[in-house]
């Protein structure tokens, strides 16, 4: 049975609804990484990472599950615009940044974390727009994994959940990796994105009782190695990594919004990204698809462009005045 075909028969049951066929996505997965190309704004990019202790693990299990993976969007994303909009770190009042869940590593074991693609710049209190001093530096990874570990705990009391006390001191994963242009960090995630925990090329063989996969050794360099497992093993790990009926595994915060466009554009002219006018969604080269005129159906082209003449920088910490 092919990854389609077995979507579709668990489609029929209550337990899942969504595709996870390894193939399907691919059409989808080059537009998004095209449209997130065209989004970006002229300041430094970084990934930042979230995940959660394993104590917490078995919230996403059942079904509350949904209820949880919201908790998680809403957790991270609240430290992570609250920590942005200090003054003593960027000083933004409005932020901008777009998370993607995965819950699987390289061995399908269940690992929920959410990368997050965030620009370093923003508009502040007065309208202006600021970005980082540093392409090396965003903010304090202990600064945000406080913030994190308060707002999920907050949020969970409020949603009545029962937490494992010993949570609330250890160390939540945090991890901020700068991504230059942000171009690479777009193009790793939308490996990912519209996909599911493993493609065709990874599994090495099939038998009656036995599945045969490779997997990357994190730990010794991103060695190769292979595993065998059961086949009920195997599918039990698979389907563990589908989702509950109408998530959403990507999401947009801010001035990344696609309802922010506006906001978006100010940022990037001001951060010296060209503006233009048109649909070309690539400052590089033309789209593989270009939208159609709602009158007469026929492509459209770009018609002109503008490049922004200043480019604001937020001052020090602690003056955090415009130029």
């Amino acid at each position: 049975m092919c990854a389609c075909a077995a979507t579709a028969f668990l489609s029929s049951s209550s337990t899942a609804v969504v595709c996870a066929c390894p193939l399907c996505g691919r059409t989808a997965t080059a537009e998004w990484v095209e449209r997130e190309l065209a989004k970006r704004v002229g300041a430094p990019h970084f990934m930042v990472t979230f995940t959660l202790p394993a104590e917490l693990r078995r919230l996403f299990f059942g079904h509350g599950a949904k209820a949880a993976y919201d908790l998680f969007f809403a957790a991270s994303s609240a430290a992570l615009r609250d920590t942005l909009a200090d003054p003593k770190w960027l000083g933004v009042a409005h932020s901008g940044f777009t998370g993607i869940l995965h819950t699987w590593n390289q061995l399908l074991f269940f690992h929920p974390h959410i990368h997050y693609i965030v620009p370093g710049a923003g508009i502040d209190a007065e309208g202006h727009v600021r970005t980082v001093k540093s392409a090396k530096f965003l903010v304090p990874i202990p600064v945000l994994s406080k913030a994190f570990r308060e707002s999920f705990l907050a949020l969970a009391e409020r949603a009545g959940l029962s937490i494992h006390p010993g949570v609330q001191n250890i160390n939540w994963g945090i991890n901020i990796k700068p991504f230059g242009s942000g171009a690479n960090a777009i193009k790793y995630l939308g490996a990912y994105v519209c996909r599911t925990a493993i493609g065709d090329s990874r599994i090495r063989a099939i038998t009656d009782a036995e599945v045969t996969f490779t997997w990357k050794d994190r730990a010794n360099a991103d060695r190769i190695r292979t595993e065998t497992i059961p086949g009920t093993e195997f599918v039990a790990r698979y389907l563990r990594h589908v989702l509950p009926r109408g998530m959403r595994s990507i999401r947009y915060f801010g001035f990344c919004h696609p309802a922010a466009k506006t906001k978006r554009q100010f940022v990037a002219f001001h951060t010296g990204r060209p503006l233009l006018v048109g649909p070309f969604l690539s400052e590089t080269a033309a789209p593989k698809y270009l939208p159609a005129c709602p009158c007469c159906q026929r492509p459209m082209t770009r018609i002109a462009s503008a490049s922004a003449r200043r480019v604001h920088s937020r001052g020090p910490p602690a003056l955090c005045q415009a130029s």
